[in-house]
């Protein structure tokens, strides 16, 4: 548990609003920068499209998946809650961030990516 902890820090924020561009904003500015390198993007709005666009393909491929159905029922059904069910590379791709909430990390699913979810997956 620890090393998972560890690893969430870098990507911990504090919550506010939950667009993904306000999300994203919200960021460390190093961890940002590296996002924009890492993606090959010249700002943050670039990265926002890049995120939704990327995840929409993703989820259009894998919408007829049960698991990937289940996943993302959960998923939403957890969100502010004290059960932590976002995958690490969900958290890693920003499509999922993770706040403290008390004495505990909770997360939640910006609005855009939320959306596509419950379109794609007709939640």
């Amino acid at each position: 548990m620890k090393d998972k902890e560890i690893e969430l820090e870098r990507y911990i924020i504090k919550k506010g609003k939950t667009d993904l561009l306000s999300s994203l904003k919200a960021l460390n500015k190093k961890l940002l920068k590296e996002k924009l390198e890492e993606n090959a993007l010249d700002d943050i709005n670039e990265l926002k499209e890049y995120i939704i666009d990327d995840f929409e393909i993703i989820l259009d491929i894998s919408k007829d998946d049960i698991f990937t159905r289940m996943y993302f029922e959960r998923l939403l059904e957890n969100e502010d809650s004290v059960f932590l069910s976002a995958y690490q590379s969900d958290i890693e791709s920003l499509m999922v961030f993770v706040y403290e909430n008390g004495d505990h990390y909770s997360y939640y699913v910006p609005s855009e990516i939320k959306k596509i979810i419950k379109k794609l997956l007709k939640i």
